[in-house]
């Protein structure tokens, strides 16, 4: 398991940090095993200098298209799924839902649109499944067959009254009371469809509820075409299983489920021959991931990738280049696209992997506002195109970019490794005028191992800490870790503190800045509580200290805590108006996960979660510090969220109570802690 990682070092491209390959339309046909992809360069030829020269003066490009407008001919349009076929035509699919926003069962139809210029120009859209009478389809997903030039657009068929949740079991292919797993298929470049019914070949009757996932599938190296599908068992959990054919399509069997707290899920293959399973779920505020050794029949038990954070969405796994052989750097390069939230569905990002999936170090932001479902394919020009939700549900919207828009520069050799550094306080905090360890934490993002080196922190002036250190060899995905003794000035403020840490490995040399958070200055709250509380009723009244803290707008609080349970809300420390709903500054543990929000009738000002659960009782020790540049939330020392926007006890009016164990407003008591609380501070920064 991955933890989630607060600061990358992103190697400059004109120091060599990183290459990209180029290779042409994957839809081409993937090369043999173990041979370069045509156009995609093997380290230290003369393509490669070529390229990264290319790389140093390519501009970025990013352009958009909007096909189809909530509102515009039907209620909503949603569900986007998009893939390129061989001779380079994209086909793109939606739901049409012509009365509501609403899932099935209902009047939804599929439609399709071609563009045979990478996404310029559009065709009109055509229905390929559209039904009366209270029946509908929905949730495209498109699969590509190379070899044929086949396109297949999975989706759900569901009679009048039947979607995903009233689904009965049963696999008859003229059941009316469950859901129906068919496709249409086209020959001819997506111009016409023929329709089938898979339900009998692939649904095990026990199921309940059963749909494509939808997005796109894959073909492997193999030839095997994969389409990933969830389903309900007859306990109501959700599970995965991938629905697959080795004969073109002629024949479709399904595979092990995988689960349980499934859902939506894609599959890439990685480098090795190897499926990545990624999927959406319920039960973290990150990603899923499994893998299959036996091309989608059975996948290892799913595990949180805590750095692909996630507001239980859907979303895009792609491999950069299809073609590209085991050997070459740019086979193991990945593309993934979602909401990079751990609240809302907002913020649609697209990362890059160079290491099949191991980190994710490269991000861009499409949309910072409201977005939902994403699909991604490779076009004929190398470009990538990206099929999503905008508004959330408002537009469907084609995107075309470049690598150098992403700001892609994964490695290309040992020697020219792309490291990132974040420096760590194991002990959670920095104390002004004593001596702590900091962690410099050493992340390799490329795909092979680097050769060894050195790394050096730069400190603020007046600060003491030692030299220079040995950085092993660090293998790809790996973190190591190098320790440091530091010490702050007696005179520090409370707040953060940046620090630059210079890595040396191979032919690279490369600083990042990356922040600490230092206690220090007045402290306007100090409660050594040292108390148990149970989680029903007991808190301790902190209002007398209330008028000091509540003029802050800059500071550090800290809480010092353990427990082993996970309410919906477990208070640490609130304040609050308890004649108002909704007004409060709070830090909590929401499903043993950290939380911090500030707002003043429902409306966020500052609204931070962590991704992994700290009711494991062990000690730990939550910060959240406000300086002018934010709001930063740390755990164990660890900077694990942010908001540009500075917001403490100050910035929400009428504060009249404060707790530790539990929130008051006008509602009445809420939000009790079960656990322990050592110790609660607040410094001001002032």
């Amino acid at each position: 398991m991955k933890t989630a990682r607060s600061a990358s070092l992103a190697m400059l491209l004109a120091l060599g940090a990183g290459l990209l390959g180029l290779s042409p339309n994957p839809a081409a046909g993937a090369s043999a095993a173990g041979t370069p992809a045509a156009g995609t360069p093997a380290t230290g030829t003369p393509a490669a200098a070529a390229l990264q020269r290319r790389l140093a003066t390519e501009e970025p490009l990013f352009e958009s298209t909007v096909l189809a407008t909530s509102g515009q001919g039907a209620h909503t349009y949603r569900i986007p799924a998009l893939d390129t076929l061989p001779d380079g035509t994209l086909i793109a699919a939606y739901d049409r839902r012509n009365d509501s926003a609403a899932d099935l069962p209902g009047n939804l139809d599929v439609m399709v649109r071609r563009s045979t210029d990478n996404g310029l120009t559009w065709s009109a859209p055509q229905a390929i499944a559209d039904y009366a009478d209270g029946v509908g389809a929905g949730d495209p997903s498109l699969v590509v067959d190379r070899v044929t030039g086949r396109v297949f657009v999975f989706y759900a068929y569901g009679p009048k009254g039947i979607g995903f949740f009233n689904s009965g079991a049963g696999n008859a292919n003229d059941s009316t009371g469950t859901l129906h797993a068919d496709y249409a298929s086209s020959d001819d470049g997506g111009v016409t469809w023929t329709t089938r019914r898979i339900t009998q070949d692939i649904k095990d009757p026990a199921w309940k509820g059963m749909f494509a996932s939808s997005g796109t599938g894959i073909q492997l190296s193999t030839g095997r075409l994969v389409q990933q599908y969830a389903f309900r068992k007859a306990d109501g959990g959700i599970w995965a299983a991938s629905a697959y054919s080795d004969d073109h399509g002629t024949t479709w069997r399904m595979g092990n489920p995988v689960g349980p707290l499934m859902d939506e899920n894609k599959t890439v293959e990685l480098a090795d021959g190897r499926i990545m399973l990624n999927s959406r779920t319920s039960s973290a505020k990150t990603r899923l991931v499994a893998y299959s050794a036996d091309g989608g029949i059975t996948y290892s038990t799913p595990v949180p990738d805590d750095e692909l954070i996630d507001p239980t969405n859907n979303a895009a796994i792609l491999r950069y280049d299809a073609t590209a052989g085991a050997q070459l750097p740019s086979s193991h390069w990945l593309l993934f696209s979602n909401t990079a939230s751990t609240t809302t569905r907002h913020n649609l990002t697209v990362r890059m992997s160079c290491n099949d999936g191991l980190t994710w170090p490269t991000s861009k932001v499409v949309e910072t506002g409201g977005s939902a479902y994403s699909t991604l394919t490779r076009l004929a020009d190398g470009t990538f195109g990206l099929l999503y939700e905008s508004g959330p549900y408002q537009r469907i919207t084609f995107a075309r970019f470049n690598p150098a828009w992403l700001g892609a520069d994964c490695p290309l050799d040992q020697g020219h490794p792309k490291l990132a550094a974040r420096a760590v306080i194991p002990d959670g905090l920095l104390t002004a005028g004593t001596t702590s360890t900091m962690e410099v934490r050493v992340t390799n993002h490329g795909h092979l191992a680097s050769a060894p080196g050195t790394a050096t922190p730069g400190l603020p002036a007046g600060w003491a800490a030692a030299t220079e250190q040995p950085l092993p060899s660090i293998a790809a995905g790996a973190t190591v870790t190098v320790r440091f003794p530091v010490t702050p000035p007696a005179g520090t403020a409370a707040g953060e503190q940046d620090l630059t840490v210079v890595l040396r490995s191979g032919a690279v040399t490369a600083s990042t800045t990356t922040r600490l958070l230092v206690v220090g200055g007045p402290r306007v709250l100090d409660s050594v509580l040292a108390k148990d509380f149970d989680g029903t009723s007991s808190y301790t009244d902190l209002t007398t200290s209330l008028p000091t803290v509540a003029p802050l707008t800059r500071g550090v609080l800290t809480v010092r805590f353990r427990t082993t349970k996970t309410p919906v809300a477990g208070t640490l420390l609130s304040a609050s108006d308890t004649a108002a709903p909704s007004t409060n500054v709070t830090l909590s543990l929401n499903s043993g996960v950290p939380h911090f929000e500030a707002r003043s009738g429902g409306v966020y000002s500052a609204r931070l979660d962590g991704t992994q659960s700290l009711a494991d009782g062990l000690d730990h020790t939550l910060a959240v510090s406000v300086t002018d540049s934010g709001t930063a939330l740390y755990a164990d020392g660890v900077r694990i969220a942010s908001t540009p926007t500075p917001s403490l006890f100050g910035q929400t009016p009428a504060l009249n109570g404060m707790w530790a164990g539990r929130n008051v407003d006008s509602g009445g008591p809420q939000w009790l802690y079960g656990g322990r609380i050592e110790r609660i501070s607040v410094h001001s920064a002032g």
